[in-house]
């Protein structure tokens, strides 16, 4: 499959009790355009080919979890397993309570680090994320779909989309609230779709997070991806393999996540990021490859900071052996005032940041996952956001409704904008 084929496949997995090809009259005009078969289906995959529709089976686009990709494969696609329905998660008690974290916040189950990694491991292939509605719990709601989609385009990928067993069952007969979930689902896509412009864009943030990803690494350095987008900490993805080639460019600070001190050549990279005013973060073991100049003053405990050139280096004085920990002392260590975004009362909320191939366009995109047009820190406070970079417009968009331009308004010292009512997804695109 060519990669130029591959990235306009919007995937959807074909239930196994689907026979009737006349099913596919429900994609007739609308943004599914490849069918994703458990195993060969003659007769449906036929009639697919004659409407315009791709079909491939499931197992030959390889689907595995992260840890087992083979990412230097010549396939265009990478599809990705053993991952999570994205939602608040709700307390193990079973009532409608959400589990919260260490901070209080609401517990955010999402895909979107997993995404961004398998980007940053296999840059120009498509993202498939491969996950199926909890099979022991009631079927999800029209919403609920719409949040996994909206979840996995935030963040570059396309989901498999894969119905539950009483979605599956009822649709093809025709019941009333299938056919309403089905034209959600439908209108979700096609509302990404229809910004494929944003596909292009690079997921940035003041953090440049570098590590091999894999081996004695991989926890640590995979859980502060998870953790660091959970606290809205925004980063780069950097593949220590690449760091050679990687453009480090608008990053505030990068952090070494490896065990494994840098090669000459990485070091030799990080050595001149920190001599032109950045700011480099050493695992313990690693600290010795930049011993750094003259010490500073350090308020993040367990760390020592010193001068290098126009910037510092900074050394962990102990393992990391905690990545919620680690991802919050990576976030004071950069400083909030670095943050290309604030977002204030939206605790239900996950963030993505990302910037347009020539640097002229910022997208901040948000994806409810509160179930309501006021999901923020209460339920009931205005979201608003900060923009840091200097900027000449904005123009927000949500699922159904036309794009918006907002109006800055004064906070003290500050201009903020204040989002409009929506659910599921709002975005800001900002011209800069």
């Amino acid at each position: 499959m060519a990669a130029s084929v591959a990235s306009e496949l919007v995937p959807f997995r074909w239930p196994g009790q689907w026979t009737d090809p006349g099913l596919l009259s429900l994609f007739e005009n609308g943004p599914i355009n490849c069918l994703v078969f458990d195993s060969p289906a003659g007769a449906v995959a036929d009639a697919a080919r004659k409407a315009g529709i791709s079909s491939v089976v499931w197992k030959s686009v390889n689907p595995a979890p992260v840890n087992e990709t083979k990412w230097d494969s010549n396939a265009p696609i990478v599809a990705l397993t053993n991952l999570v329905w994205p939602r608040i998660k709700l307390a193990q008690s079973g009532a409608d309570q959400a589990a919260a974290g260490p901070t209080g916040a609401p517990w955010i189950d999402s895909n979107c680090w997993v995404a961004r990694l398998a980007a940053a491991r296999a840059p120009s292939k498509q993202i498939w994320l491969g996950f199926e509605p909890p099979k022991d719990e009631p079927p999800p709601s029209e919403n609920a779909y719409r949040v996994a989609i909206a979840d996995a385009y935030a963040a570059g990928a396309r989901w498999v989309v894969s119905l539950d067993a009483k979605l599956s069952a009822s649709l093809p007969r025709g019941g009333v609230s299938a056919l309403r979930t089905w034209k959600g689902i439908l209108s979700t896509l096609d509302f990404f779709e229809k910004r494929k412009a944003w596909r292009s864009f690079r997921h940035d943030g003041p953090l440049g997070a570098i590590s091999s990803f894999a081996g004695e690494d991989e926890f640590m350095s995979v859980e502060f991806l998870n953790l660091a987008a959970r606290r809205n900490l925004l980063y780069r993805v950097i593949d220590r393999s690449r760091l050679e080639q990687a453009d480090l460019e608008g990053l505030r600070a990068v952090i070494w996540l490896d065990q494994q001190a840098p090669s000459p050549e990485a070091a030799a990279k990080l050595t001149a990021f920190a001599k032109s005013g950045g700011v480099v973060i050493l695992s313990r073991p690693a600290a010795a490859a930049i011993k750094g100049e003259r010490e500073l003053d350090c308020a993040v405990a367990g760390y020592r900071m010193l001068s290098f050139g126009k910037g510092c280096v900074v050394h962990a004085l102990r393992d990391w052996d905690d990545p919620y920990f680690l991802a919050a002392d990576a976030h004071n260590l950069v400083s909030r005032r670095y943050d290309p975004v604030r977002m204030f009362n939206g605790s239900s909320y996950w963030l993505h940041f990302s910037v347009s191939p020539d640097k002229r366009t910022q997208l901040i995109q948000m994806v409810s996952f509160g179930g309501g047009p006021r999901a923020g820190g209460t339920g009931t406070s205005d979201v608003s956001l900060r923009i840091r970079a200097p900027h000449s417009s904005v123009l927000f968009h949500a699922m159904g409704a036309e794009p918006v331009a907002l109006q800055p308004v004064g906070e003290g010292r500050n201009l903020e904008y204040r989002l409009p009512p929506f659910e599921i997804y709002g975005a800001l695109e900002v011209t800069v």
